[in-house]
């Protein structure tokens, strides 16, 4: 059964309509920033809280199943979930950001893969310890695919922050679209998980995993659901996941969708440009998304003021 969120927050989606929502302030995304390790690693332990979170509910969507996460050398950790669900929630994090990495590390991580049948995929972060390359070359690990980890400053959003009241009922964005929170209840949830299925239905997932990733953001007490709507209908969806890590607070934009009859009209990037207004009113001043190359998920993210922090290698072990 849907549990609601815990944050509390009213019915977002009336029609009042009102000024359309101002662009966030592009933040310089100068090297210095990403060059600070201690942003990098806020960037890494978000990434690695993410998919925590992301096994946790696992772990309720499927009880039957062997669903677990485990940490691993130099930081990291192992999600293990089950084949149908693929690499998004089965894979490696943080591999070597606290310490070095040697082939028997791998060949354990290898050992917990095989026993639940699954193949390992480690995604590397650039700054992590030179051992964990020497290690995967050792052990005949292969570049499988790549992930841009897009971030950026709510510093120069300038909105008024108050954790008490309540969020603006809708955020217009010209004279026919909107964006809103999800009412926080069952209806509220199961119309994201329809909208969500319906965004990436034709991405070559099955209709039952799309459902389970969907679920999985639906159910996480740290995430706001959003949709974007054209003419009081519902066009595209997104989360945003609130997490608190030792290097400061992160908002995470994620599982975004737009249904195929409202493509090309901007509804991802009011996404975007929304979520980023209602972190920095909820207290939040720094903002990630994560994107495959080549998609618009990235030029959208860099129109609203993200910069390419770093892109990690997927590697997974060459099977010959």
């Amino acid at each position: 059964m849907l549990v609601a969120h815990s944050t509390t927050v009213p019915n977002l989606c009336s029609e009042h309509r009102k000024q359309t929502a101002p662009a966030p302030t592009p933040s310089p995304m100068s090297t210095r920033l990403f060059n600070k390790l201690d942003t990098v690693h806020q960037i890494e332990e978000a990434h690695i809280l993410h998919l925590s979170r992301q096994v946790e509910i696992g772990m309720q969507l499927f009880p039957k199943e062997n669903i677990r996460l485990h940490p691993v050398a130099g930081g990291g950790v192992s999600a293990l979930t089950t084949p149908q669900l693929g690499k998004q929630l089965n894979r490696t994090l943080g591999l070597g950001m606290k310490g070095m990495v040697t082939e028997d590390d791998l060949s354990n991580i290898e050992a917990l893969h095989e026993e639940a049948n699954l193949t390992p995929t480690i995604l590397l972060c650039p700054y992590a310890d030179q051992s964990v390359l020497q290690a995967l070359a050792m052990r005949n690990y292969v570049v499988d695919g790549f992930l841009n980890i897009y971030a950026r400053s709510l510093h120069e959003i300038h909105v008024d922050f108050d954790p008490n009241m309540d969020a603006p009922v809708e955020l217009p964005f010209g004279s026919n679209m909107l964006v809103c929170r999800a009412p926080a209840n069952e209806a509220g949830m199961g119309a994201f998980i329809h909208a969500s299925v319906a965004g990436f239905k034709d991405d070559g997932r099955s209709d039952e995993v799309l459902r389970s990733l969907a679920e999985t953001a639906a159910l996480r007490s740290d995430t706001n659901l959003y949709f974007g709507k054209i003419d009081g209908q519902i066009a595209g969806c997104g989360a945003m996941a609130l997490m608190e890590t030792k290097y400061g607070r992160v908002a995470h934009l994620y599982i975004d969708s737009t249904t195929p009859n409202f493509r090309g009209r901007g509804v991802q990037q009011a996404l975007i440009r929304a979520r980023l207004i209602d972190a920095k009113r909820l207290g939040y001043d720094f903002a990630t998304i994560h994107a495959r190359p080549g998609i618009g998920t990235g030029r959208n993210a860099e129109k609203e003021g993200f910069g390419l922090a770093f892109t990690k290698p997927i590697l997974t072990k060459k099977t010959n």
